[in-house]
Parts: structure tokens; C-alpha cells; sequence
């Protein structure tokens, strides 16, 4: 298994094994209706920096309490939640 692959199990491991219900549902469907497979390295990095942050984290940059800037930026454009 090759680093890519690694990568796009860890980032469907992280999304289906939250601590919050709300953030996993809105992740699984966010990620389920991507090719994870077919983004480019840039863009797979991006997603799998948004699905590693905490769900408080991730829920207040969600929401508008706090600003999502670079990497963290893209990949929640990348799942559809910005």
C-alpha cells in the first residue's frame, strides 16, 4: 500500500470514527460524494488537514466563529462546507 492510499484510509477512518455525531454525519457526506482516489495530492492533503482537527475546532469554522484560512480553506471548499 503506497502513501496515498494510506492517506485516503486515514482520512475515511477520521471521518467515520468522530466525536461528534453532527460533525461525522456532515463529513461522511461531504467525503462520500467525492472520488478521493482522483484529487490531486494538493487537494487530498487539504481534506485530510480538515478531517484531523478536533470537532469543536472544525465546528467553529464551520459556523463563522472563527476564519478558515489556507489549507483548511481549500479543503473545506473541496468538501462543500465553505
Amino acid at each position: 500500500m503506497d502513501e496515498r492510499e494510506r492517506k485516503v484510509k486515514r482520512i475515511r477512518y477520521l471521518v467515520f470514527h468522530r466525536a461528534s455525531s453532527q460533525m461525522e454525519e456532515l463529513l461522511r457526506g461531504a467525503v462520500e460524494r467525492l472520488n478521493l482516489h482522483a484529487l490531486p495530492e494538493e487537494d487530498l492533503n487539504a481534506i485530510y488537514e480538515v478531517v484531523s482537527l478536533y470537532d469543536r475546532d472544525l465546528e467553529e469554522i464551520i459556523y463563522g466563529r472563527r476564519k478558515a484560512e489556507g489549507q483548511i480553506r481549500r479543503g473545506l471548499e473541496l468538501l462543500g462546507l465553505l
